[in-house]
């Protein structure tokens, strides 16, 4: 089974929505995977698709897409590149990162810019508006193309109506809504954590492909999980994965969201680079991982130490959930086995015998949440091509 986000969005009504709505949603496909994937007869599906083809709106791909979709064979029908593109945004602490896909699932542009230490929520929004822009100016394309964006927090959200969680991780963005990113953005928005926007990236281009059960794991500044059950992403009604603010010690350091012996303040970076601070001072990621590839013994055993803690409570987890597969995305994933084997022997230890998940790296490194962002875009806008589109301009001369 395929990825899905399901969401209060109306079935389509007819074959020729649902065959839109699923290209729009999974990308290039086989003529027999889209018939599964849409719930068509494979009869009904070839009348269809010759009807969308012969109308523009669907293509006939010559290869394989590039790397938005690594590892995906056999494909070869897609909308159209030309009808339109769709943003992933996402907001960091420190900066803001923007990719853009056209409807064949295709990267066409990129765009990021570093943002001020303590900024607010406005600074951030006039950010990304701007990013968004210069990508599409980039790609060739202006505003009118743009179909949708997704967008990425690094915090929680809530839903219905969709918005940022009042909270201390996010100091300046309370109450900032769905509505405030579609005003700066221009267009209609879906947001979410960007937890479960990694999950939903590496569950539908990457490593978590074609596994109904998951846990990703973004080991980051802070820690958190984005989960899938049965091929559905668990979103909650205020997020959902926070293992990171599980208490390890309720009389230990203080966390960010205000509690006393999180997860996050004994095993996240913040929490690493600080132990190792003794022997080595104030160090970047960058020196961390530096250390790390010399195998630094100090470096080795904290960073050890951090990822055990973390799998003993990803077992926890996985107890709950039984997934298939663990993917370890995040900054600290480029450790590779010196934080995956601690995870894995950990995971060993603490759950049920014979349900022990595969853990996996994630396969598309820091472009996985703002991937997640578009994919949850495309699921979730309504739009679908209504008409021919427009013939390339040829430019005399």
């Amino acid at each position: 089974m395929q990825p899905r986000v399901r969401t209060d969005r109306p079935v389509p009504r007819s074959t020729r929505d649902l065959v839109l709505t699923t290209l729009r949603a999974r990308g290039p496909m086989s003529r027999a995977d889209l018939a599964r994937h849409a719930g068509v007869a494979p009869s009904t599906i070839s009348g269809v698709v010759q009807d969308l083809l012969q109308a523009g709106l669907v293509v006939v791909s010559p290869h394989k897409s590039d790397a938005a979709q690594p590892g995906r064979p056999g494909l070869s029908l897609t909308l159209n590149p030309r009808l339109g593109a769709v943003a992933g945004v996402e907001f960091c602490f420190d900066e803001v990162r923007v990719l853009l896909c056209d409807l064949a699932h295709n990267v066409i542009g990129t765009a990021r810019c570093e943002l001020p230490h303590a900024h607010g929520s406005d600074t951030a929004l006039a950010a990304a508006g701007r990013l968004v822009g210069e990508a599409l100016a980039a790609a060739g394309l202006g505003r009118e193309a743009l179909i949708g964006a997704g967008v990425s927090v690094p915090g929680p959200v809530s839903r219905h109506p969709d918005a940022v969680t009042p909270s201390a991780i996010l100091p300046g963005w309370h109450g900032v809504t769905a509505d405030r990113f579609a005003a700066a953005l221009g267009v209609a928005v879906s947001i979410d954590n960007d937890s479960n926007l990694a999950a939903l990236g590496e569950h539908v281009w990457g490593a978590g492909r074609g596994c109904d059960d998951s846990v990703t794991l973004k080991f980051h500044y802070g820690i958190g999980c984005g989960l899938f059950v049965n091929g559905t992403l668990v979103r909650g009604s205020g997020g959902a994965g926070e293992i990171g603010h599980i208490a390890v010690d309720e009389r230990g350091p203080l966390c960010r969201c205000g509690k006393r012996g999180c997860l996050e303040t004994y095993a996240s970076i913040s929490a690493i680079v600080e132990a190792l601070r003794p022997q080595h001072g104030v160090l970047t990621l960058a020196q961390l991982m530096r250390l790390l590839s010399v195998r630094d013994p100090g470096a080795v055993r904290v960073v050890g130490d951090a990822a055990e803690l973390v799998g003993m409570h990803l077992a926890a987890v996985c107890n709950l959930l039984a997934p298939q597969r663990v993917v370890v995305t995040g900054p600290m994933a480029q450790a590779g086995e010196l934080v995956l084997e601690p995870i894995r022997i950990a995971v060993r230890r603490h759950i049920a015998p014979g349900a022990v998940p595969e853990v996996v790296l994630g396969a598309l490194g820091k472009r996985n949440t703002a991937l997640g962002a578009i994919a949850l875009a495309l699921d979730e806008t309504d739009w679908l091509p209504r008409k021919r589109p427009p013939r390339p301009r040829v430019l005399d001369g």
